[in-house]
């Protein structure tokens, strides 16, 4: 049906404004990644590892861009996902990954180990002081991150591999919702253009009434503010009339004359108001 129709056009221009914070984030990702040296698909791959995970759009892009800055080799990406899946595996929302990740890139960085980084090492009996002295010996980032990530590999593997086997259905749900968030997204890039046009457009529009609107105004102004005026004092006198005879409307049929005798008030203002609006050389 035409109304079939029209609903489903509505629905396709709503994508592109529905998706847009999805394609903001996606392409801060990508850009990300490739000013790290890396390629759009190990932004897309690592961003799928997390979310296949955390089921988090949010989540899932500010940890990919905190590992983009720890390293560009897929592998070691790849051992970062599954570690991020062992400390959510273990701690869930108490130790964020998005925290961790940003942790680690600063800790491979200034050599002393920060933030929820401190707590993935405390809680698995990793004494932070000792931990801090083997990254004392590294002499740089990539060393550290190396030992960071080798050390928290060792810690939560098992974890990885244990989360993966009992949460397949959770897990394939997250993936199932990836794949869709990604087709709408492209369906709402698509899109775009044409909500780009339409609001140029509807600005044009616009500009060109704004005027005659204005003159519409200045000309008839008076006569709609009299009219609502007339409005108002009639409704005003329709209430202290009941007020003041109160005794006589308390009877159920005496009410229903006074909101009877109120409509026909009513009517004739808008009957005022509608002679108004015909005598007017526009349409309103």
């Amino acid at each position: 049906t035409a109304g079939a129709i029209a609903g489903a056009a509505t629905a396709l221009l709503a994508l592109g404004a529905s998706t847009e914070e999805y394609r903001v984030a996606q392409a801060k990702l990508t850009t990300a990644f490739e000013t790290a040296g890396a390629s759009a698909d190990t932004a897309k791959q690592t961003y799928n590892d997390l979310y296949r995970v955390l089921g988090d759009n949010d989540k899932s892009v500010e940890a990919a861009n905190h590992l983009a800055k720890l390293t560009t080799n897929q592998k070691d990406l790849q051992q970062w996902t599954k570690i991020c899946q062992g400390v959510y595996a273990t701690f869930g929302d108490s130790l964020p990954i998005e925290g961790l990740t940003e942790a680690a890139n600063e800790t491979a960085r200034v050599g002393q180990v920060t933030g929820p980084l401190a707590d993935a090492l405390n809680w698995a009996g990793v004494s932070e002081d000792a931990f801090n002295e083997k990254l004392a010996k590294c002499v740089s980032t990539q060393e550290r991150e190396a030992l960071i990530r080798e050390t928290l590999s060792g810690l939560y593997d098992d974890a990885a591999a244990g989360y993966e086997e009992n949460a397949k259905e959770i897990i394939a749900q997250n993936e199932a919702q990836a794949r869709l968030n990604e087709t709408t997204a492209e369906l709402g890039e698509a899109m775009a253009p044409i909500n780009t046009m339409l609001n140029e457009f509807a600005t044009e529009v616009l500009a060109e009434i704004t005027p005659t609107i204005k003159e519409l105004a200045e000309e008839h102004g008076p006569t709609i503010k009299k009219v609502l005026g007339d409005i108002a004092k009639a409704i005003g006198d329709v209430l202290t009339w009941v007020i003041d005879n109160w005794d006589l409307v308390s009877t159920i049929g005496t009410v229903i004359l006074v909101i009877a005798a109120a409509l026909s008030v009513f009517s004739t203002v808008m009957g005022i108001v509608n002679a108004v609006m015909a005598a007017s050389p526009v349409t309103w």
